[in-house]
């Protein structure tokens, strides 16, 4: 499985301009840890592997909650985020 920048990118602006829900950019995220336990996942470009792999343990918990009518990270808290790793 390959991934890379932009479609993380993609998610972060899907996510932030609700055009996808948390849960599908959680679910989406989660498939590709499981790639990289599976020795499966292939970034592109290599040399960002590390932003990749952050942004990626990040929005796999973007539908986290801390109440059952409250998620746990804001919208800001994305734009945040994506800012930090420069997308």
């Amino acid at each position: 499985m390959k991934i890379s920048l932009n479609e993380i990118k993609q998610a972060f602006d899907d996510l932030i301009k609700e055009r996808k829900s948390r849960e599908e950019i959680a679910s989406w995220a989660l498939k590709l840890q499981f790639a990289e336990d599976d020795s499966d996942l292939i970034y592109d470009p290599p040399t960002e592997e590390k932003k990749i792999w952050s942004a990626i343990g990040y929005l796999a918990g973007v539908d986290l909650k801390d109440s059952p009518k409250s998620y746990l990270h804001s919208v800001d808290d994305f734009i945040e985020f994506k800012n930090k790793l420069v997308l």
